[in-house]
């Protein structure tokens, strides 16, 4: 296109304005411009183009025809502008290694194990910012395109949105824990101790203190009284509280058995496995999900070491 065939661009953007408030007075207040400044643009334009755009009143100014016809054009190409420019100045974060990604993940799993691993995260890519919003929702019914990296236990049973690739980063087993303090006033020695315990339960994964009480060879074992509770964040904080015995995945109770603020019931006993730990992310994702998800399995990866999950 020949730029002698364009109207001076700075000038179509102050018109945009004037006509969408009416006012020259509230388009130079948006613009940060004097009320002159809109008015010598305005007639810059007027004149480019040989036709008035506004009548102009004491207070107020009003479309003329001609005016109506070019916002109706003018509006929509500034929007496209607007929006290439956001699209170029976040690829060139990213192609710079820099920029926010934005994760979805769920709430326990969020406080107990990504938050505390994300200082790691940040000292080690300074230039990327991590977004991080807690949901229950499954992937699939997301709003398309609102995050670059989205967390879930399992793989076969969940649905991921189209061209999300998903894989898995850390696998984990559940054992029984609860505070020192609820130990020392009724140890466990052995599984049918439990008896005289409350067991903590969460509410989406019911039936494994009864998977858990087979394996370790008392199916039929009544606690003393059961607690249920909607999320595993609660049921681990009612374990810390001293309200009973809670199963505890091990990455996610790391830090308190390091801590000594929970301990293990019955260190020797069988350990449940649970699903494994997978992220989603698009096949075209940018250079800083791609480092997230990266580090995502670098970090599990060094908890192997240490007995954490399972062979």
């Amino acid at each position: 296109m020949s730029a002698g065939r364009l109207p001076p661009l700075n000038a179509v953007r102050v018109f945009a304005a004037a006509a969408r408030h009416a006012s020259f007075t509230r388009a130079a207040d948006e613009l940060g411009v004097t009320h002159g400044a809109v008015s010598k643009q305005v007639r810059l334009l007027e004149e480019h183009l040989g036709v008035p755009l506004f009548t102009r009143g004491v207070r107020q100014v009003a479309l003329t025809a001609a005016g109506r016809e070019l916002l109706a054009e003018a509006a929509p190409a500034l929007e496209r502008i607007a929006a290439a420019a956001v699209r170029l100045r976040r690829d060139a974060a990213r192609a710079d290694g820099g920029g926010i990604v934005r994760v979805n993940a769920r709430p326990s799993f969020a406080l107990r194990w990504l938050i505390p691993h994300l200082p790691a995260f940040m000292a080690a890519h300074p230039g990327v910012r991590p977004d991080v919003v807690t949901s229950t929702a499954e992937p699939a019914r997301l709003p398309a395109g609102s995050f670059d990296v989205v967390v879930r236990r399992g793989r076969s049973g969940v649905a991921w949105p189209k061209g999300m690739q998903a894989r898995s980063f850390l696998r984990e087993r559940a054992v029984p824990v609860a505070a020192p303090a609820l130990l020392a006033r009724l140890p466990v020695h052995r599984a049918e101790d439990l008896a005289g315990h409350t067991l903590l339960h969460t509410a989406t994964r019911d039936a494994d203190w009864a998977t858990w009480l087979a394996r370790a060879g008392v199916p039929g074992l009544r606690p003393a009284g059961e607690l249920r509770f909607e999320h595993l964040q609660f049921a681990l904080q009612a374990a810390l509280d001293g309200l009973g015995v809670a199963l505890g995945p091990l990455a996610m109770v790391a830090a308190d058995l390091a801590a000594g603020r929970l301990a293990r019931v019955l260190p020797r006993g069988p350990g449940l496995a649970l699903e494994p730990y997978c992220y989603g992310i698009p096949a075209d994702a940018g250079p800083s999900a791609w480092a997230f998800a990266g580090w995502l399995e670098a970090a599990s990866a060094r908890l192997a070491p240490r007995g954490l999950l399972p062979e």
